[in-house]
């Protein structure tokens, strides 16, 4: 980085940087210093004016009065805040006296023996302030600046308070400068480690409507990085609204993914990084899919070009595979190490017990997490990587040797052994050498030769392996932008204050594999969107998944598609579809989902659709017809047998059934041969209520593990198919045909009010979960079925607190092939309720694949009827049009059979059955309605 105010690298701007460079005092805006005016006034008062707004401080240090000009609205909260705080032997001191030396503002700290000198200069939309000098020793930081802001909207990593009329931001004019909503407090902290004398900072105070135009016009002013796409400001250019396919595109396929491309409405096509390389930190040409290296790259990328198409580079900022030539066979020396000790005696190349010290405390053992990630358990050794199992009485056990593609060598004691730093599986550069710079080289080059459009710093957020997330999760994005020549689309994760000027927009976070329209509305929107809005910073809403069907998850259907396209259009958000050609090939229905995401994405782009349909579009479900109406939808899904009927409400007009009917597996009863248990016990046991103070939802309870004996365990459970032996298998289990469960239990206490939620939840490998949730809204003993996980409640009602356990975890994907562990959360639990719950079974339930044939949904007196086989998996859909289609699991159609009646659906409740000639069969159930478009209603 350069010296403050600039930018650093080579980007050079030509427009006007002068102007806030200077003072404005020919302005009545100018810079006012105001005595008390009342007589016997003891504090002496500071004014600063910009054009919008009126700062006012006081000789006892605190920050009196922001006032609007135009109304002389009060802008800070009630309470009067010290202007400035130190921090100094982990207490902080507040500014305590300020007083005029001449054009500066002398600041003492309390008791601290800290001081200060500070320039303050009025511009016409900004206060400029600068720390002129700063004295005293111990200083662990420098809140140059605090506000107690009282707007409503908070934009922590903008440092913007907001609301329809105003907004206030303290905008950092280096990346040295950490500027940050907190609470209620607006901040500015100021670092010795960073560098404190001379930074400075904007107090940007201008209507709301006008602020992102000041906001440039800082950026002009101090060379703050302000790129722009086809001439446009990035964050305001068309580019920024336009959608992207995420996708596995090769030299072989490029032709297909054109295609699927255009029939989505995209204009980006985003490349995955071990599509287009080998491994990260060299980024060497993935030639199995480009075969004449960089040259075939660049090729497919014209080929793009040719087709009215963008491409960008996904790639992992910081992160070193270790498959990468900068780790074998000699890692590189400036690969990120955060724990250190010594050999304490010769190592042979063979030993795989290695003596050290003096302590191995800040090494991981086996089980250790970072965040929700395993920590990794490597170490190097002069040039041998080594991959240790254990940590105990000064030693590193079970060693193997020469991992990572180095070699095996002899050690002497006193060699200096370094733990890599490691995070989702790849090592990290230590950003305070030059690695970062080598990385930024590579990448930047082939941005520039091969013409890339975009790019996607991926695992931003894990560069504060480094050091303070607010200035070490940006720098590698910094450099990789200042080296490109290219205008560039550019987001990621991992953004800080600093690096917001570079971010063209926001990604609403990864994709969920279940309960996919939950997770967009409240997370993707409520949260992650929210958060850019906030900030000021366009988002889309990707990135979402487009999948075929597993056993943990369905294939995407056109309703999902649908739902996420009527968001767009309500909050005028490009989307991004995460899917690899392989899924857009396997799902049958890809090109009519696809089409009907690319005129929502026409729709949305004309900006045809008028403010109140858009606002309608924000909530509920949404079909637009044929004649261009949104109609409001339901889809509700239900679980049906043909020993039963149910009852389905319609909330809307009397109308034609609609349907999609799926076909389910058979279930086994419970205590059958064929379920494997999970939890077996002679004598029930109590969960026990979670403890006072536990964090909530999902506090843990009781933990089964699969993988190994626990001593709590040995004599109550058998787990797993050696049940007999009365032991733990040992080893994961498979429950691909046994996903559903059956669980015995007694309740007592429950009475009338808030219902106790119980999680039997499955742990697979990786820290990956599935919740299945139990209502203790009776008394007695039952054995209940859940037949599958209740994802779709988990973020409605259920968020699970992040010391519990991640949601993302819990509706990404999930292996059912190597389920771990069971483990007994509680998500709901009524304060001052003696709920007593025994449990004495949990079994997965083994699956039967069926045949059903000659299937009817009946309505009163009225049926339609399916006159065909369909197996497990299966599903038939009707819209009231004519013909029902049939097809797989994947959305393969299978053919279709003429229905021009429909049963009606009265308004209100209805009693629906379904019928087959098969016994025993099972059905999922969705009943679609729609209710009258707004233009019906007029």
């Amino acid at each position: 980085m350069g010296d403050s105010g600039t930018c650093g690298g080579s980007r050079v701007f030509s427009h006007s940087t002068e102007r806030g460079c200077r003072r404005v005092s020919n302005l009545f805006l100018s810079l006012i210093l105001l005595a008390a005016m009342a007589p016997g006034a003891r504090a002496e008062e500071f004014a600063f004016a910009t054009q919008a707004a009126r700062l006012v401080l006081r000789s006892d240090g605190l920050a009196v009065t922001l006032t609007a000009t135009q109304n002389s609205r009060p802008l800070l909260r009630p309470e009067a805040t010290p202007f400035a705080a130190v921090k100094k032997g982990g207490r902080l001191f507040p500014v305590s006296a300020i007083e005029r030396r001449g054009d500066l503002l002398h600041l003492t700290f309390g008791t601290s023996g800290v001081q200060a000198d500070l320039s303050i200069t009025a511009h016409s939309d900004y206060l400029l302030l600068e720390l002129a000098e700063i004295n005293g020793d111990g200083i662990e930081e420098l809140r140059l600046v605090q506000l107690g802001v009282a707007l409503a909207n908070a934009g922590s990593q903008l440092a913007v308070r907001w609301d329809d009329d105003f907004a206030v931001c303290l905008m950092g004019l280096s990346p040295r400068v950490d500027a940050k909503v907190a609470g209620n407090l607006s901040t500015v902290s100021l670092y010795p480690e960073f560098g404190m004398k001379g930074e400075r900072v904007a107090i940007i105070t201008a209507p709301t409507p006008r602020f992102l135009n000041t906001v440039q016009t800082v950026e002009r002013d101090f060379h703050i990085p302000s790129p722009t796409l086809g001439g446009q400001w990035a964050k305001m250019s068309a580019d920024a609204r336009q959608s992207y396919l995420f996708t596995d595109l090769t030299e072989a396929n490029a032709d297909e993914t054109i295609r699927y491309a255009k029939l989505g409405g995209f204009r980006y096509i985003l490349v995955y990084s071990n599509t287009w390389s080998t491994s990260l930190g060299s980024y060497p040409t993935n030639t199995m899919n480009f075969p004449g290296g960089e040259g075939s790259l660049k090729a497919v990328i014209d080929k793009c070009h040719a087709a009215g198409l963008k491409v960008g580079m996904h790639m992992l900022t910081s992160f070193v595979g270790k498959n990468d030539p900068l780790v074998r066979p000699i890692p590189d020396p400036r690969l990120l190490k955060d724990a250190e000790a010594m050999l304490s005696a010769d190592a042979s190349e063979k030993a795989t017990e290695l003596a050290a010290g003096p302590s191995l405390e800040g090494f991981p053992v086996e089980g250790a997490f970072y965040g929700g990630n395993k920590a990794g358990r490597d170490i190097v050794i002069d040039d041998e990587i080594i991959q240790y199992r254990g940590v105990g009485a000064g030693a590193f056990r079970e060693c193997v040797r020469g991992f990572a593609g180095t070699r095996p060598a002899a050690h002497k004691a006193g060699a200096k052994i370094q733990h890599l730093a490691e995070r989702y599986g790849s090592y990290l550069a230590d950003l305070r050498t030059p690695l970062g710079d080598v990385i930024a080289d590579r990448v930047a080059g082939l941005i520039n030769r091969c013409g890339f459009d975009m790019i996607y710093f991926d695992g931003g957020e894990v560069n504060s392996a480094n050091g303070p997330y607010w200035y070490w999760a940006g720098p590698q994005q910094l450099k990789i932008w200042e080296r490109s020549k290219r205008d560039l689309l550019v987001h990621g994760s991992g953004s800080t204050h600093w690096t917001w000027h570079i971010f063209s927009r926001g990604t609403c976070d990864d994709f969920s594999a279940v309960a996919v329209k939950e997770y967009l509305d409240y997370h993707k929107i409520a949260d992650s969107w929210r958060s850019y809005h906030n900030n000021f910073l366009p988002a889309e809403l990707g990135w979402w998944g487009f999948l075929d069907a597993t056993p943990d998850h369905p294939a995407t259907v056109p309703d999902e598609v649908e739902y996420y396209a009527a968001r767009m259009l309500a909050l005028d958000s490009a989307v991004s579809l995460e899917t690899n050609l392989n899924a857009l090939k396997s799902n049958g229905r890809t090109e009519e989902m696809l089409k009907l995401l690319g005129q929502y994405e026409q729709f949305r782009l004309s900006g045809a659709t008028p403010k109140e349909v858009r606002e309608q579009l924000t909530r509920g479900e949404w079909h637009r017809t044929a004649d261009g109406r949104f109609h409001p939808v339901r889809y509700d899904v239900r679980r049906v047998t043909a020993s039963e009927s149910i009852a389905v409400r319609n909330e809307f007009d009397e109308q034609p059934l609609k349907f999609r009917l799926e076909v389910l597996p058979a279930l086994s009863p419970a205590g059958d041969a064929a379920n494997i248990p999970l939890i077996r016990t002679s004598t029930p046991f109590e969960i026990k209520p979670p403890e006072a103070g536990a964090a909530m939802p999902g506090a843990l309870a009781q933990r089964v593990e699969f993988t190994g004996a626990q001593p709590d365990q040995a004599s109550v459970f058998m787990v797993g198919p050696a049940v007999a032996s009365g032991a733990i298998s040992g080893k994961p289990l498979n429950l691909v045909a046994n996903r559903a469960l059956a669980v015995r239990l007694e309740v007592e206490g429950q009475a009338p009010g808030e219902t106790p939620v119980l999680n039997v939840q499955l742990e697979a490998g990786g820290k990956t979960y599935r919740d299945y949730y139990i209502d203790l809204g009776f008394n007695g003993s039952k054995t209940l079925i859940l037949p599958e996980p209740g994802t779709n409640r988990t973020l409605a009602e259920f968020r699970p607190a992040g010391a519990n356990y991640a949601f993302k975890a819990a509706m990404y994907h999930f292996n059912y092939a190597g389920v771990v562990a069971l483990n007994l959360r509680w998500m709901c639990y009524p304060k001052a309720r003696q709920v007593r719950c025994r449990i004495s079974q949990v079994e997965a339930i083994a699956e039967r694949d069926v045949h059903v044939t000659t299937t009817a949904i009946t309505i009163g007196a009225m049926s339609i009827a399916i006159p065909r086989e369909m197996k497990t998996g299966d599903y038939a859909e009707y819209w009231a049009d004519g013909a029902i289609r049939i097809f797989d699991r994947n959305g393969v159609p299978l053919g279709s059979v003429p229905a021009p009646r429909a049963p009606q659906l009265a308004k209100g409740d209805n009693r629906i059955a379904v019928t087959a000639e098969t016994p025993g069969a099972n059905w999922k159930l969705t009943v679609i309605t729609l209710g009258r478009s707004r233009d019906d209603e007029r």
